[in-house]
């Protein structure tokens, strides 16, 4: 079916509106991505953004004390590490060397802003 999907939507003038649990599906069709949570828009990105921008900063308690809140979208303890999305990987890296910066899918996107909380 997916691939009837994309077929027809490879025309222009074409478009479809997928509602979808099934992350993966989203990654190999969707252009946008409206995620929502609890009856609301919890954020509508390009999908190219949230694939090829958005990342994972992973580090100790002691590193994550020292990070800009700025550069936080939402962030989550783990039992030893903190996890902290950031909308921009390569400027993360580029400002917090020392951390482990790891690109972000679709689903943990959806799964730190369901499971973390704002800085």
């Amino acid at each position: 079916m997916l691939d009837l999907f994309l077929e027809f939507v490879q025309r222009e003038e074409n478009a479809i509106l997928l509602s979808s649990h099934i992350t993966g599906d989203l990654e190999k069709a969707a252009d946008y991505i409206v995620f929502l949570h609890q009856g609301r828009v919890v954020f509508q990105k390009p999908k190219d953004e949230l694939l090829y921008r958005y990342g994972i900063l992973k580090c100790g308690a002691q590193q994550f004390g020292r990070l800009d809140r700025e550069d936080i979208i939402v962030c989550r303890k783990l039992d030893y590490e903190w996890q902290a999305l950031v909308a921009d990987r390569d400027a993360a890296r580029r400002k917090y060397p020392d951390a482990l910066i790891d690109p972000a899918s679709i689903d943990d996107i959806m799964l730190l802003y369901v499971k973390g909380e704002k800085p």
